[in-house]
């Protein structure tokens, strides 16, 4: 064997080993809009999300980064595959579009926001206030969606009046000053908002969603996605 062939013949090894995509590190994205719930520093990750994060990530045998990102940008650089994991995230049927759900791995409590002017807390008079003076909420987030179907208006259907604010307090505020009818929010979120700012609104349960991550298509194909989503269904928490 020649030289030539001493130096092919571990490259065409690779690229056998590698038919799939090789991960020499993995890319974590989270989002830095969770408040108190779930952040990442110095290595680990904090707040009330972390337990179950954690324990999902920490089931990696690969090395990864973790970077925080705003949401909507997270959400654009998993749709790019310039993140392999994102999180955290509703489980959506927007977002299975174009990436891979784990398995649930919180079911997450929502609160509707409205206007106290009217006791009716009907789902008919809080799709009329929806109507009437607009709803507003966080870009980037599945609020719209969860909101939309509470009420029982498609999602596809156009409101006379719709806004996007940069953060969470933003939407509490906007309903507070009567600048929109109705928004939405995880609860929580909402525990780390100071109560002044619920002054003059009507907090109302709404029922769990699903909560977890998402892999990229690339991402998706590797073993390692596998793992993450078995993972996730044996970290699988409540709060």
């Amino acid at each position: 064997m020649d030289l030539k062939d001493l130096i092919s013949a571990p490259l065409i090894l690779l690229v056998l080993f590698c038919s799939h995509p090789c991960f020499a590190k993995i890319t974590i994205g989270v989002s830095s809009e969770n408040g108190e719930s779930l952040k990442y520093s110095r290595k680990h990750f904090h707040g009330e999300l972390k337990s179950a994060y954690s324990c999902v990530i920490n089931h990696l045998d690969t090395d990864y980064d973790v970077i925080t990102v705003p949401q909507a940008r997270l959400i654009k650089m998993l749709q790019n595959n310039e993140v392999d994991i994102a999180m955290p995230l509703l489980l959506l049927p927007q977002r299975d579009l174009f990436a891979v759900r784990s398995a649930t791995i919180y079911q997450v409590g929502y609160e509707l926001i409205s206007q106290s002017a009217d006791s009716d807390l009907s789902i008919e008079n809080l799709r009329r206030q929806a109507n009437l003076n607009g709803i507003v909420y966080k870009r980037g987030t599945g609020a719209r969606t969860l909101m939309l179907k509470y009420l029982g208006i498609d999602k596809n259907e156009s409101l006379s009046h719709e806004q996007q604010v940069s953060t969470w307090q933003q939407a509490v505020d906007f309903v507070a000053k009567n600048r929109a009818g109705i928004t939405a929010l995880p609860t929580v979120i909402a525990k780390d908002i100071e109560p002044h700012h619920f002054i003059g609104v009507t907090r109302i349960k709404m029922p769990e969603h699903q909560l977890g991550l998402y892999m990229s298509s690339r991402f998706a194909k590797n073993t390692e996605a596998t793992v993450i989503n078995d993972a996730s269904k044996t970290c699988k928490e409540v709060i």
